[in-house]
């Protein structure tokens, strides 16, 4: 089926639709021949009861030309023409998966924001799924339902709603990858039928990026979505980075072009690749998003489907459309933090932390805008980059490079630190020394005094060296450490009655934490809890230990040996729970924010007056403010300082609040959990100690 004969089923279907639902409003659908003169035409048009044109626009196709997004530019511009020579009030592009209605307005560049709704329709990406009976049943039920949605459109009762430039830029890359993504899908189940590639692909899956393996079909099938997901959505965030690279080193980049001789995506890749190359010299830095060795496996799956090239074109030439010039550096910034969908992050295994929870977090420890600021699993950097927005806006004196110089982060995750990493440089792209101290690592590899990085710096009359970076005492280490049960903790192999301990396994932890912080934790500890003693190293002695975690720590006999050893080293401020809502995004467990202060001196700690509080509201609802940054500031340190001054019990619509002396918990030996009126875990028993011995 072309797209003519598409277009004209669907003005069939509208009418038969008509037919059956007299009161809408409308007459009928037709399909529009050239007008006399031009070689234009309108694809569909849809007419109301006085045969006046209610709506016009232009259908695509989305494994053809042009066909990937009803975003496009040039189908978009194209759309709208025709409607102004109609004047049509409305017109629509579709490329049968979306449909968006946009309001018929004078030509407008992309980078300005406009009015527009999109619907999701269908999910197909080549010819043979268009005449599917599901495929044509759920095209009928959608164009019934849109029919009813249009009619409040057309006559007032709705809006479309506005769409800043930020979201509008996001909403035309989201639409542009889907058919991308399909493709790959496609094209690696079949590439995982070889068992060469399988046995690739899950190791990438597993060791790279910690995801669960499965046998079944549905789950094989999540994991290969997964797959080209993330691998596209890395993809992505590289060329828009270059492309507001490009604003920054003018005449020193060329923007990113795909001859039409490129038809294969194993060309392409290696095409793209001398760009990002070419920006690593530029730059001289940013290896933790350009720097990836291509040939790895994931870095080819946005590119296993040839089918893929021409979106992948059309994609980078609609990148091109938006003009980063013509914007703040704060939009191209939030273009990053939204780029991806909490819904997203979780499946990626980056669980999004509300950014309210971040800015209450933050406001106990960043108080005059010059502390040094750790994040030991950054994910995509929302803890660091609000961190820069509030040191900010106390400190407006300080330039980007300086707040960058108090700001420290590492991952695991390639793609986290690489989205760290741009989210932290497009602050401000201007700035000569806009190198964030991002590095792709295991916390547990860093160690205080030492190099964990090596990044640019200048020397005068233009030349350029690399320094080490080193992590000197800090004011806070803040976070959410990664959520890995105990049972999911590699443990280390025996080897006759000796263990062999290696990096990374349950063993090596637990010795780690033993002798530097002199944390003896349980073996059935979650990795969250070898978090705190390791980022305790870090830190000054009135420094700040504040992460928000899974709460089941608090009530487990695992957890109570991280609490003995919380009270013997650090005053607890303040301990939140909510009671209305989960604080990860997609995460299924209970969670907790935890506010500690590095003390030595035990009067100090046993005198210090813990606050339990419990939020019986979203909140977000609790510290509103006007979205502003400095707006987030004054809401944050207005709660926290709500908190802070409390003498006495409370209970009221938006907490309850139970303050009690550190020493009465320490001497009373009671467990943090049943202050927080939770329901105590069975007792665990303890793993048996074994000899251990350190593998050469």
């Amino acid at each position: 089926m072309n797209e003519w004969e598409f277009t004209a089923e669907v003005a069939s279907w509208i009418n038969e639709i008509l037919d059956h639902n007299p009161g809408l409003p409308f007459s009928s659908a037709k399909c529009e021949q050239r007008k006399k003169g031009s070689l234009k035409r309108r694809d569909l048009t849809l007419l109301d009861k006085n045969e006046v044109i209610a709506l016009t626009g232009e259908v695509k196709l989305p494994y053809q030309k042009d066909g990937g997004t009803p975003h496009n530019v040039s189908v978009v511009d194209d759309a709208r023409e025709k409607a102004i020579q109609v004047n049509a009030p409305f017109f629509f592009t579709w490329n049968v998966n979306e449909f968006v209605l946009w309001e018929t307005s004078s030509k407008q560049t992309v980078w300005q924001g406009q009015n527009y709704r999109s619907w999701k329709v269908t999910n197909i990406h080549n010819e043979s799924h268009i005449e599917h009976a599901s495929t044509i049943q759920l095209i009928k039920t959608w164009l019934l339902k849109f029919l009813k949605d249009y009619e409040e459109i057309y006559y007032g009762s709705a809006k479309l709603g506005y769409k800043a430039p930020d979201e509008k830029f996001i909403d035309m890359l989201e639409s542009s990858l889907h058919v991308p993504i399909l493709q790959n899908v496609a094209e690696l189940e079949l590439m995982y039928k070889t068992s060469k590639f399988k046995t690739d692909l899950d190791k990438w899956m597993r060791d790279d990026q910690g995801w669960v393996i499965y046998s079944d079909p549905d789950g094989i099938r999540d994991n290969l979505e997964r797959a080209a997901k993330f691998s596209c959505y890395a993809l992505i965030n590289k060329l828009v980075f270059y492309e507001a690279l490009l604003k920054r080193y003018p005449g020193k980049m060329a923007k990113i072009a795909v001859p039409d001789h490129i038809n294969a995506g194993d060309s392409l890749r290696l095409h793209l690749e001398g760009y990002f190359a070419d920006a690593k010299k530029t730059t001289k830095d940013y290896e933790t998003v350009f720097g990836e060795d291509h040939k790895l496996i994931g870095n080819r799956i946005p590119f296993c489907s040839d089918k893929t090239v021409p979106h992948w074109r059309s994609l980078i030439n609609q990148i091109h459309e938006f003009d980063f010039s013509k914007l703040d550096y704060e939009i191209i910034g939030n273009i990053f933090e939204r780029l991806i969908s909490p819904e997203e992050r979780h499946k990626f295994g980056q669980f999004y932390t509300r950014a309210e929870v971040v800015d209450l977090i933050n406001s106990f420890c960043i108080n005059n805008g010059d502390e040094k600021v750790m994040d030991p699993a950054c994910g995509g950097g929302t803890f660091l980059v609000r961190a820069y927005a509030r040191k900010r806006e106390l400190d407006p004196s300080r330039k980007h490079h300086e707040l960058l110089s108090d700001l420290f982060g590492m991952d695991i995750s390639v793609f986290a630190a690489h989205l760290t990493t741009i989210n932290l440089a497009t602050r401000d792209l201007i700035d000569d020394e806009n190198y964030p101290q991002i590095a792709r690592s295991d916390f547990f590899d860093i160690s205080v005094h030492k190099s964990f990085l090596k990044l640019p710096k200048k020397v005068g009359l233009g030349k350029d060296q690399h320094r080490d970076v080193e992590i000197a005492a800090l004011d806070a280490v803040i976070g959410n450490p990664p959520y890995v049960r105990q049972e999911d903790i590699p443990k280390s192999k025996k080897k006759g009655k000796d263990t062999i301990i290696k990096r990374g396994t349950k063993e090596y932890l637990l010795r780690l934490v033993k002798e530097e912080s002199r944390a003896r934790l349980s073996g059935r500890s979650d990795l969250h809890c070898y978090f705190w003693p390791h980022a305790s190293t870090f830190l000054k002695d009135d420094g700040y230990l504040c992460f928000l975690t899974s709460s089941q720590w608090l009530d487990v006999e695992y957890g109570f040996k991280l609490q003995s050893w919380i009270l013997d080293n650090f005053q607890i401020i303040a301990v939140f729970e909510s009671m209305d809502e989960p604080w990860f995004v997609g995460a299924r467990v209970a969670t907790t924010v935890t506010i500690l202060k590095k003390q030595k001196e035990e009067a100090e700690r046993l005198n210090n007056v813990v606050h339990f509080v419990q939020l019986r509201r979203p909140l977000g609802d609790i510290i509103q403010h006007d979205g502003t940054a400095a707006g987030a500031v004054v809401a944050a340190d207005a709660f926290r300082d709500e908190i802070l001054s409390l003498s006495m019990n409370t209970v009221n619509d938006r907490y309850r609040a139970r303050l009690i002396r550190q020493g009465d918990l320490f001497e009373a030996g009671v467990e943090l959990g049943s202050i927080m009126k939770k329901t105590h875990a069975e007792p665990e028993d303890e793993e048996p100690e074994e000899e251990l011995v350190e593998e050469e």
